[in-house]
């Protein structure tokens, strides 16, 4: 089993959105999301706020078969739930998942060992 972590510096006056989007998930829609976790085989999800001196931090961990494959199938799914939560992430991260698709350009410039 993979993981796929991400690490989000939040936009201010977010905090709340984020919240309420995390209680969305967990209560109404919960069965929405776990079909659409089903499907990508995550089988593990954990979100934390954690407050900084210098800002909130998100900090997001899917554990999964393949992590990559679920952010394309999320980026491009036509189902409505994956839709609405990608609608939702889109508004507050201020970017969409395409842009973090896999054939994006990295750089990774330290590992050890």
């Amino acid at each position: 089993m993979a993981q796929l972590q991400f690490v989000y510096h939040l936009r201010p006056g977010t905090q709340e959105h984020w919240r309420r989007l995390c209680q969305t998930v967990a209560g109404s829609r919960r069965k929405q999301f776990a079909a659409s976790c089903q499907r990508g085989g995550i089988t593990q999800v954990q979100v934390w706020l954690v407050q900084t001196l210098r800002g909130e931090l998100l900090l997001m961990t899917l554990h999964a078969r393949e992590p990559q494959e679920i952010l394309l199938e999320l980026a491009t799914s036509a189902r409505p739930f994956d839709r609405w939560l990608r609608e939702q992430l889109k508004v507050l991260l201020g970017w969409t998942l395409q842009e973090v698709l896999p054939d994006q350009h990295r750089d990774r410039i330290f590992s050890w060992p």
